[in-house]
């Protein structure tokens, strides 16, 4: 395994501006912790719940030193927010949350990276009420599902509601298409896309979307390695 730095840039409503560092995140690990940093803009290293306690974040950015797939924070092991990401090289701006978030003790916000040669997908969602994320490792050239990052359960039996806003995470696949996840229905048929962006070379971007989920919800990527 190789490893990454990663730093995180918060705006509260406050007015207050929150920076976060890891200097070893594990590349493929499932989520890792970012605490305050670097010194000297925090004096000493505290998880975000504890850090921008009661203050209500309205815009970040997580960067990885390459190459990242997604950032959230976590609340009680569950997913509460997603939070926009890019690697340093072609970072332009920080992005408002989907949703902005009060901060209560024991959020905790997490960080997931790969190589740049990666077979790793996630699929980051919002919807009116629920934030989650869905991966997908490939091992060669076929159709692979995307799953849930904490239960390996479908889209549909996660999500309930409709998917407002989402990004795409993943490999270049030259060959394969098209180019992102699929959104599919218990009998195969497609009601939905994302479009796939590689993080090492373009800052991922929130789509807007309004894809209409049911319990046989799928959500597929075609893989070309």
């Amino acid at each position: 395994m190789t490893t990454q730095s990663c730093t995180a840039t918060f705006l509260g409503r406050s007015g207050k501006v929150y920076t976060f560092e890891n200097t070893a995140v594990t590349d493929g690990t499932s989520g890792e912790e970012m605490l305050s940093g670097p010194s000297p803009y925090a004096l000493t290293a505290q998880s975000l719940g504890d850090y921008a306690q009661g203050d209500v974040l309205i815009a970040g950015i997580v960067q990885a030193q390459t190459n990242i797939g997604c950032a959230y924070i976590s609340y009680g092991g569950e997913i509460v927010s997603t939070v926009p990401v890019s690697a340093m090289n072609v970072t332009n701006m920080m992005k408002p949350l989907v949703k902005p978030i009060m901060i209560k003790p024991g959020m905790v916000l997490q960080v997931i990276t790969h190589v740049v040669a990666t077979t790793q997908y996630y699929l980051v969602c919002e919807t009116s009420s629920q934030s989650h994320i869905f991966g997908y490792t490939s091992s060669g050239a076929a159709t692979g599902t995307l799953t849930s990052i904490l239960t390996g359960q479908d889209v549909g039996r996660v999500l309930k509601g409709a998917i407002t806003n989402a990004y795409f995470t993943g490999p270049l696949d030259t060959t394969a298409a098209p180019g992102g996840a699929i959104f599919v229905n218990g009998q195969g048929n497609p009601i939905g896309f994302v479009p796939i962006s590689t993080s090492s070379k373009a800052q991922p971007c929130y789509s807007n979307f309004n894809i209409q989920l049911d319990l046989n919800t799928r959500a597929q990527v075609v893989a070309d390695a």
